[in-house]
Protein backbone atom coordinates (compact mmCIF):
# COMPACT_ATOMS: atom_id res chain seq x y z
CA UNK A 1 0.00 0.00 0.00
CA UNK A 2 1.32 3.44 -0.89
CA UNK A 3 1.95 5.90 1.93
CA UNK A 4 0.78 9.48 1.40
CA UNK A 5 1.85 12.13 3.87
CA UNK A 6 0.01 15.46 3.98
CA UNK A 7 1.26 18.34 6.12
CA UNK A 8 -0.88 21.48 6.46
CA UNK A 9 1.13 24.42 7.77
CA UNK A 10 -0.77 27.54 8.78
CA UNK A 11 2.25 29.65 9.59
CA UNK A 12 1.96 32.74 7.37
CA UNK A 13 -0.41 35.69 7.45
CA UNK A 14 -0.74 39.19 6.05
CA UNK A 15 -1.42 42.17 8.32
CA UNK A 16 -2.92 45.37 6.87
CA UNK A 17 -3.21 48.71 8.67
CA UNK A 18 -6.64 49.91 7.52
CA UNK A 19 -5.76 53.55 8.23
CA UNK A 20 -2.49 53.84 6.32
CA UNK A 21 -2.88 50.88 3.96
CA UNK A 22 0.53 49.58 5.06
CA UNK A 23 0.81 45.78 4.88
CA UNK A 24 3.26 43.16 6.11
CA UNK A 25 3.68 39.47 5.38
CA UNK A 26 4.43 37.72 8.67
CA UNK A 27 5.66 34.17 9.08
CA UNK A 28 6.81 32.28 12.16
CA UNK A 29 10.16 30.47 11.92
CA UNK A 30 9.89 26.69 11.81
CA UNK A 31 11.96 24.20 13.78
CA UNK A 32 14.08 22.17 11.36
CA UNK A 33 16.15 19.75 13.45
CA UNK A 34 16.78 18.75 17.05
CA UNK A 35 20.00 16.79 17.54
CA UNK A 36 20.70 14.96 20.80
CA UNK A 37 24.26 14.49 22.11
CA UNK A 38 25.11 12.10 24.95
CA UNK A 39 21.58 12.43 26.36
CA UNK A 40 22.64 15.66 28.10
CA UNK A 41 22.97 18.24 25.33
CA UNK A 42 20.97 19.20 22.28
CA UNK A 43 21.17 21.49 19.29
CA UNK A 44 18.03 23.16 17.91
CA UNK A 45 17.97 24.67 14.44
CA UNK A 46 15.22 26.66 12.75
CA UNK A 47 14.49 28.45 9.50
CA UNK A 48 12.93 31.82 8.72
CA UNK A 49 10.61 32.39 5.79
CA UNK A 50 12.23 34.26 2.91
CA UNK A 51 8.80 35.59 1.87
CA UNK A 52 8.35 37.41 5.18
CA UNK A 53 8.47 41.21 5.14
CA UNK A 54 11.78 42.16 6.77
CA UNK A 55 11.03 43.36 10.31
CA UNK A 56 12.81 46.29 11.89
CA UNK A 57 13.36 44.44 15.16
CA UNK A 58 13.05 40.83 16.29
CA UNK A 59 12.70 39.18 19.67
CA UNK A 60 12.99 35.39 19.53
CA UNK A 61 12.44 32.99 22.43
CA UNK A 62 13.41 29.32 22.33
CA UNK A 63 11.29 27.56 24.95
CA UNK A 64 11.52 24.00 26.25
CA UNK A 65 8.62 22.52 28.22
CA UNK A 66 9.42 19.40 30.20
CA UNK A 67 6.43 17.09 29.88
CA UNK A 68 4.69 15.80 33.00
CA UNK A 69 6.07 18.78 34.95
CA UNK A 70 5.64 22.54 35.14
CA UNK A 71 9.34 23.11 34.40
CA UNK A 72 10.19 25.55 31.60
CA UNK A 73 13.53 26.58 30.10
CA UNK A 74 13.61 29.78 28.04
CA UNK A 75 16.32 31.53 26.03
CA UNK A 76 15.48 35.05 24.83
CA UNK A 77 17.29 36.86 22.04
CA UNK A 78 16.91 40.30 20.45
CA UNK A 79 18.33 41.47 17.13
CA UNK A 80 17.83 43.74 14.14
CA UNK A 81 15.45 42.13 11.68
CA UNK A 82 18.04 42.15 8.90
CA UNK A 83 20.37 40.03 11.06
CA UNK A 84 17.91 37.26 11.88
CA UNK A 85 19.23 34.90 9.16
CA UNK A 86 22.56 34.85 10.99
CA UNK A 87 20.93 33.29 14.05
CA UNK A 88 19.36 29.95 13.19
CA UNK A 89 20.48 27.50 15.90
CA UNK A 90 20.97 27.12 19.64
CA UNK A 91 23.18 24.61 21.45
CA UNK A 92 22.22 23.74 25.03
CA UNK A 93 25.08 21.87 26.72
CA UNK A 94 25.01 19.89 29.98
CA UNK A 95 22.11 21.88 31.37
CA UNK A 96 20.54 20.54 34.56
CA UNK A 97 17.13 21.02 32.94
CA UNK A 98 17.87 18.24 30.46
CA UNK A 99 17.42 14.72 31.81
CA UNK A 100 18.17 11.46 30.01
CA UNK A 101 15.07 9.82 28.46
CA UNK A 102 12.81 12.74 29.46
CA UNK A 103 10.36 14.23 26.94
CA UNK A 104 10.24 17.91 25.98
CA UNK A 105 8.14 20.15 23.76
CA UNK A 106 10.20 22.83 22.00
CA UNK A 107 8.46 26.03 20.87
CA UNK A 108 9.66 29.23 19.16
CA UNK A 109 8.03 32.54 20.12
CA UNK A 110 8.51 35.23 17.49
CA UNK A 111 7.94 38.90 18.30
CA UNK A 112 8.50 41.34 15.42
CA UNK A 113 8.30 45.12 15.10
CA UNK A 114 7.75 46.90 11.78
CA UNK A 115 8.62 50.59 11.75
CA UNK A 116 7.08 52.83 9.09
CA UNK A 117 6.22 56.47 8.54
CA UNK A 118 7.11 58.91 11.31
CA UNK A 119 7.23 57.28 14.74
CA UNK A 120 4.77 54.58 13.68
CA UNK A 121 5.16 50.87 14.16
CA UNK A 122 3.25 47.60 14.03
CA UNK A 123 4.03 44.63 16.27
CA UNK A 124 3.16 41.01 15.46
CA UNK A 125 3.65 38.07 17.81
CA UNK A 126 3.16 34.36 17.28
CA UNK A 127 4.37 30.87 18.15
CA UNK A 128 5.53 27.97 16.04
CA UNK A 129 4.04 24.52 16.46
CA UNK A 130 5.95 22.57 19.07
CA UNK A 131 8.49 19.86 18.34
CA UNK A 132 8.22 16.74 20.50
CA UNK A 133 11.72 15.68 21.60
CA UNK A 134 13.14 12.81 23.63
CA UNK A 135 16.49 13.21 25.37
CA UNK A 136 17.84 9.92 24.06
CA UNK A 137 19.48 8.53 20.97
CA UNK A 138 16.68 5.98 20.61
CA UNK A 139 13.68 7.02 18.46
CA UNK A 140 10.32 8.16 19.79
CA UNK A 141 7.97 5.16 19.55
CA UNK A 142 4.85 5.39 17.38
CA UNK A 143 1.26 4.49 18.04
CA UNK A 144 0.05 1.22 16.50
CA UNK A 145 -3.20 -0.24 15.24
CA UNK A 146 -4.14 -3.89 14.85
CA UNK A 147 -7.30 -5.57 13.61
CA UNK A 148 -8.67 -9.04 14.32
CA UNK A 149 -11.11 -9.90 11.53
CA UNK A 150 -13.71 -12.65 11.31
CA UNK A 151 -16.57 -13.19 8.86
CA UNK A 152 -19.09 -11.12 10.79
CA UNK A 153 -17.05 -9.02 13.25
CA UNK A 154 -13.82 -7.08 13.74
CA UNK A 155 -11.91 -6.01 16.84
CA UNK A 156 -9.71 -2.95 16.47
CA UNK A 157 -6.84 -2.63 18.95
CA UNK A 158 -5.43 0.89 19.28
CA UNK A 159 -2.08 1.09 21.08
CA UNK A 160 -0.44 4.21 22.50
CA UNK A 161 3.20 4.10 23.76
CA UNK A 162 3.25 4.35 27.55
CA UNK A 163 6.57 6.16 27.67
CA UNK A 164 5.24 9.30 25.93
CA UNK A 165 3.70 11.65 28.52
CA UNK A 166 0.40 13.33 27.65
CA UNK A 167 -2.15 15.46 29.47
CA UNK A 168 -5.16 14.06 27.62
CA UNK A 169 -5.48 11.16 25.17
CA UNK A 170 -8.49 10.10 23.10
CA UNK A 171 -8.78 7.19 20.67
CA UNK A 172 -11.56 6.58 18.18
CA UNK A 173 -12.40 3.98 15.53
CA UNK A 174 -15.00 4.20 12.75
CA UNK A 175 -16.10 1.56 10.27
CA UNK A 176 -17.87 2.92 7.18
CA UNK A 177 -18.41 6.15 9.09
CA UNK A 178 -20.06 4.49 12.09
CA UNK A 179 -18.59 4.95 15.57
CA UNK A 180 -18.21 2.15 18.04
CA UNK A 181 -19.48 2.35 21.58
CA UNK A 182 -17.01 2.56 24.45
CA UNK A 183 -14.01 0.22 24.24
CA UNK A 184 -14.86 -3.35 25.09
CA UNK A 185 -11.54 -3.58 26.89
CA UNK A 186 -8.82 -1.20 28.07
CA UNK A 187 -5.57 -2.83 29.14
CA UNK A 188 -1.85 -2.10 29.19
CA UNK A 189 1.43 -3.91 29.04
CA UNK A 190 4.99 -2.74 29.59
CA UNK A 191 4.98 -0.85 26.27
CA UNK A 192 1.45 0.28 25.35
CA UNK A 193 -1.91 1.46 26.60
CA UNK A 194 -4.42 -0.58 24.57
CA UNK A 195 -8.08 0.13 23.84
CA UNK A 196 -10.08 -2.46 21.92
CA UNK A 197 -13.19 -1.62 19.88
CA UNK A 198 -15.61 -4.23 18.50
CA UNK A 199 -17.79 -4.02 15.37
CA UNK A 200 -20.46 -6.71 14.98
CA UNK A 201 -23.14 -7.80 12.48
CA UNK A 202 -20.77 -7.39 9.52
CA UNK A 203 -21.31 -9.13 6.18
CA UNK A 204 -18.89 -11.89 5.14
CA UNK A 205 -16.36 -11.23 2.35
CA UNK A 206 -17.13 -7.49 2.34
CA UNK A 207 -14.88 -4.45 2.21
CA UNK A 208 -15.20 -1.87 4.99
CA UNK A 209 -13.43 1.45 5.33
CA UNK A 210 -11.70 1.75 8.71
CA UNK A 211 -10.69 5.15 10.13
CA UNK A 212 -8.78 5.41 13.41
CA UNK A 213 -7.78 8.58 15.26
CA UNK A 214 -5.37 9.31 18.09
CA UNK A 215 -5.94 12.78 19.61
CA UNK A 216 -3.72 14.04 22.41
CA UNK A 217 -2.64 17.15 24.25
CA UNK A 218 0.81 17.13 25.81
CA UNK A 219 0.63 20.24 28.01
CA UNK A 220 -2.16 21.19 30.40
CA UNK A 221 -1.87 24.91 29.58
CA UNK A 222 -1.44 24.47 25.85
CA UNK A 223 -4.30 25.03 23.41
CA UNK A 224 -2.78 22.82 20.72
CA UNK A 225 -4.30 19.44 20.06
CA UNK A 226 -2.48 16.95 17.87
CA UNK A 227 -4.62 14.49 15.94
CA UNK A 228 -3.30 11.66 13.75
CA UNK A 229 -5.86 9.98 11.55
CA UNK A 230 -5.27 6.86 9.48
CA UNK A 231 -7.60 5.07 7.09
CA UNK A 232 -7.61 1.86 5.15
CA UNK A 233 -9.86 -0.91 3.82
CA UNK A 234 -10.39 -4.18 5.65
CA UNK A 235 -12.18 -7.25 4.25
CA UNK A 236 -14.16 -9.67 6.36
CA UNK A 237 -13.56 -13.38 5.93
CA UNK A 238 -15.76 -15.68 3.91
CA UNK A 239 -18.03 -18.12 5.73
CA UNK A 240 -15.99 -20.98 7.09
CA UNK A 241 -16.63 -23.94 9.31
CA UNK A 242 -13.30 -23.40 11.01
CA UNK A 243 -12.88 -20.58 13.52
CA UNK A 244 -9.14 -20.71 12.89
CA UNK A 245 -9.58 -18.65 9.73
CA UNK A 246 -9.59 -15.38 11.66
CA UNK A 247 -6.90 -12.93 10.56
CA UNK A 248 -4.75 -10.77 12.78
CA UNK A 249 -2.64 -8.07 11.20
CA UNK A 250 -1.62 -4.45 11.22
CA UNK A 251 -3.66 -1.76 9.53
CA UNK A 252 -1.34 0.34 7.40
CA UNK A 253 -1.73 4.08 7.04
CA UNK A 254 -3.04 5.53 3.82
CA UNK A 255 -3.51 9.13 4.95
CA UNK A 256 -2.08 11.04 7.88
CA UNK A 257 -3.04 14.60 8.69
CA UNK A 258 -0.90 16.69 11.04
CA UNK A 259 -2.49 20.13 11.39
CA UNK A 260 -0.01 22.63 12.71
CA UNK A 261 -1.51 25.78 14.21
CA UNK A 262 -0.09 28.87 15.85
CA UNK A 263 -1.38 31.90 17.72
CA UNK A 264 -0.90 35.33 16.14
CA UNK A 265 -1.43 38.48 18.13
CA UNK A 266 -1.53 42.09 16.98
CA UNK A 267 -0.79 44.95 19.35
Amino acid sequence: MQFIWIFILILTTTSINLVTGQSWTWSAPSIQTVDIYNESSLNISWQYSKSETEPSFVQLSVILYKLNTTDIFRNNFAMDGKNRFNFTSLMIVNNNFLKANAYYAIVLEYNTTYNYGINQSQKLWGRSFFKLTKMATTPIPSERRFVDIKSNSAIISMMWPREIPNFTLEMNAKLNGENTTLPIETVSNETYFISKYRFENLSPDTNYRLVTTFTRRYLSNDIWTVSDESSGVITTLKHSSSSANSFYGQIFLSFIYNVLLFDLFFF
